[in-house]
């Protein structure tokens, strides 16, 4: 499953890419993350719970920064498995980041997620609809976060 879009946020690129660069601001982001322990300033563990279609539970996962080139430009890999159906999830992410202004920039993004196992037999559109609510909600607090709008997690 390939995901990508591309967003204007009203903040400076430099804060920007500082806040794609914390793992505790990316997880207040995304819904249903727990658990995030930075391995290192490349690499983090975290869990995120969710529902897809009749199964419930906990992906455990490990992302990892493959390239940087500060502030414009970020690749990242993930490697996870689920607790229920022990089904195995891969993804890889490229981010860019355009600076449109003193205080605004265009972030565009694009994932390709390869999800394995029990899961992946529920089929791709249960687990492309599971995703993109995930997405939009993380986005949506992204935003809210770096434009310091009442609309955060």
């Amino acid at each position: 499953m390939i995901f990508e879009d591309k967003m204007t946020i009203n903040a400076p690129a430099a804060r920007v890419w500082d806040f794609l660069l914390d793992p505790n601001c990316i997880a207040s982001c995304m819904p249903g993350v727990e658990n995030v322990t930075q391995i290192d300033d490349r690499t983090f563990d975290a869990a995120i719970a969710a529902s897809v279609g009749p199964i419930a539970g906990k992906f455990s996962f490990r992302a990892h920064i493959v390239e940087s080139n500060p502030p414009t430009e970020m690749a990242a890999e993930v490697d996870g498995i689920d607790s229920v159906t022990k089904s195995p999830l891969q993804a890889k992410m490229a981010m860019t980041l355009e600076p449109l202004g003193p205080e605004q920039t265009a972030l565009a993004y694009r994932a390709t997620v390869d999800v394995k196992g029990r899961l992946a037999i529920l089929g791709e559109m249960v687990l492309r609809a599971t995703a993109t609510l995930i997405v939009q909600e993380a986005t949506r607090r992204l935003r809210a976060q770096l434009e310091g709008t009442n609309a955060g997690p």
